[in-house]
């Protein structure tokens, strides 16, 4: 069963819960989830994110489905494919839940021989089974995955005086929304130029602490705002609104942002404002990252410095065994987070911020790196 924690709204008084798809728990802050345990590694967890493409084509948008891990002579390794292929499945739409009559069943594992490494998938549903594959070659690197030290890296994307919702990199242009306009920005001379820019039409005012959504997919992009939903493609830039609340992408059921205010709620009627895999704490923002370097799944999440003036902390966390160990030192933000959000393959993430005292909004994409 999928287990997200649902982050707490940014007025920093609501509670945490941890949610289960269909269960709803309340999630206690331990003060020792974050210790000096080893983190879970797996070898085989550069191959799961295509194994996960795989499966997800090969089901409707949205279904429910069961996930089980055939099991494996390294107990930490299957554990740590599985919580990672869990989290790749929820995060492009699909519902992980308990085995039921009916649903479609996955059934994942990963093994060796002398040249290659293998995951496979069987995936069951309507009577039909379907194989799928990926396969990778068997080198010193991934076996020697467990030793890689992983950390945060900050690229800079775009700043500006007008408060940054999200950005989005698409080859060489850049897809920026912000309070007034989505804009398309194309590198020219080492900078970024404004192509294009379309206003939004927002029919309401903004709530005191703005958020809005971009996802971009190829030609073509959706932007999840207050109220209001709209698509549009970048070339030429074009959008088209409609007017309501929609759930936004953010790997947790919900209804969308509520009415005036900066927070989702879940079906059950659970209040959070950001969503990351397995118990991020009690922090504002949590997502869930991936790296090819990097096995298992991580959790990047802010630190709030406390002051206007002081620039938060992004820390990075590995999921190890249900608990958060971390797993590098914190990068220091040059300001207030804004906005953390991840794409939806989870191997980068943007990550805005404000600097007060020179009054700018800065961009950033965000990814894992290591070292040996």
């Amino acid at each position: 069963m999928l287990r997200s924690a649902a982050v707490g709204a940014h007025g920093r008084g609501l509670s945490v819960r941890l949610l289960t798809w269909g269960l709803m728990l309340l999630f206690s802050i331990l003060s020792s989830s974050v210790g000096a345990q080893a983190p879970l590694s797996s070898p085989f967890d550069d191959l799961i994110p295509d194994l996960a493409a795989k499966v997800t084509s090969a089901l409707s948008a949205g279904a429910q489905v069961s996930l089980t891990a055939q099991p494996s002579a390294d107990r930490e390794e299957a554990q740590a494919i599985r919580t990672q292929m869990t989290t790749l499945l929820a995060a492009r739409g699909l519902r992980i839940i308990d085995a039921t009559a009916g649903i479609p069943a996955i059934a994942i594992g990963c093994g060796r021989n002398l040249r290659e490494r293998v995951c496979a998938a069987e995936i069951r549903t309507d009577g039909r089974t379907q194989i799928a594959t990926v396969t990778g070659r068997r080198t010193s690197s991934t076996e020697a995955s467990r030793k890689t030290v992983p950390a945060l890296e900050l690229r800079p994307l775009l700043s500006q005086q007008l408060q940054i919702l999200d950005a989005a990199v698409i080859g060489n242009r850049l897809l920026v929304l912000d309070v007034a306009a989505i804009t398309l920005f194309e590198r020219k001379d080492g900078e970024w130029r404004i192509v294009q820019s379309h206003p939004l039409p927002m029919s309401r005012p903004w709530p005191r602490d703005p958020r809005g959504r971009l996802r971009a997919s190829g030609n073509r992009f959706d932007l999840f705002l207050p109220a209001m939903t709209c698509t549009g493609r970048p070339d030429p830039l074009e959008i088209s609104c409609t007017d309501g609340q929609q759930p936004w992408p953010i790997g947790v059921d919900n209804r969308g942002l509520e009415p005036g205010r900066n927070y989702f709620k879940s079906s059950e009627g659970t209040v959070f404002y950001n969503a990351a895999p397995l118990g991020a704490a009690g922090n504002d923002d949590a997502i869930g990252l991936t790296a090819p370097c990097a096995p298992g799944m991580y959790v990047a999440a802010v630190s709030p410095a406390g002051r206007l003036d002081s620039g938060d902390l992004l820390q990075l966390s590995r999921v190890a065994d249900g608990r958060l160990v971390q797993a590098a030192s914190p990068v220091s933000l040059p300001g207030v987070l804004t906005a953390l959000w991840a794409q939806s393959d989870q191997t980068s993430a943007v990550v805005v911020t404000h600097d007060v005292r020179a009054g700018r909004y800065d961009a950033f994409q965000t990814t894992i790196s290591c070292s040996r």
